[in-house]
């Protein structure tokens, strides 16, 4: 049975004599997962023309009240440059899933909604998605909620707000 690479690199960065290998073992576990997780996401959004982004933007649309949020609040609840949520907006919004409307009372203000034809596309990505696990191919219930509440751990300890 071949080695797993984030123990070989433990080992090999603590016979190095490097400082943490602990935590630089448990960043690259991180990393690596992250990178598995995504592609196998990216997979399953592909068919339905969703970036990640796209998918948690319209997401956190879903499950906001009146499916709307203004940009603001969407680039600092997704952890995303505002440029970036602007651009995929636009994206979306020539696509027919999103509609853009000024702030009743604040005009500085952008709210985004999903439309109709955005709800549709969300909860039939979102059903596919589920189908896989969310990426987490073979990762069990009782697994997945552990690893929420690990990570819900690591986050607390790292400034997570």
């Amino acid at each position: 049975m071949e080695q797993d690479p984030v123990e070989f690199t433990r080992e090999h960065w603590s016979a190095s004599d490097q400082p943490g290998a602990d935590h630089f073992a448990a960043v690259g576990a991180l990393m690596r997962t992250h990178q598995l997780i995504v592609a196998e996401l990216d997979r399953l959004l592909k068919p339905h023309g969703l970036s990640r982004t796209a998918f948690l933007l319209m997401a956190t649309l879903l499950i906001s009240r009146d499916h709307t949020r203004p940009l603001g609040q969407l680039s600092r609840h997704l952890m995303v440059h505002p440029t970036t949520i602007t651009l995929v907006i636009d994206q979306l919004y020539a696509k027919g899933l999103v509609s853009r409307a000024p702030h009743p009372t604040d005009r500085r203000t952008v709210l985004a909604s999903l439309t109709e034809d955005g709800h549709q596309l969300i909860t039939k990505a979102a059903e596919d998605l589920a189908g896989g696990q969310f990426g987490l191919t073979g990762v069990s219930d009782s697994l997945a909620l552990r690893l929420t509440s690990v990570l819900g751990q690591v986050r607390d300890k790292v400034g997570d707000a």
